[in-house]
């Protein structure tokens, strides 16, 4: 797997974002979480649940 993780929490926008490439089975996954949240240890979670349901669906996304 290769991400870019970003995040912005100033001047009154707010945004936790992750983006990335997976290579599993032969077959490479482009994914990317966007949320309005601030960063911290709860956007990190939140950011991590999603990109982890995402993937875990990714044969009926597909």
């Amino acid at each position: 797997m290769r991400n870019k993780a970003g995040w912005i929490s100033e001047d009154g926008c707010y945004s936790t974002c992750d983006a990335g490439l997976i290579d599993i089975d032969g077959r490479t996954y482009v994914m990317s979480v966007i949320t309005s949240m601030p960063w911290g240890d709860r956007s990190s979670e939140v950011t991590a649940v999603i990109a982890k349901a995402l993937f875990d669906m990714r044969a009926a996304l597909a």
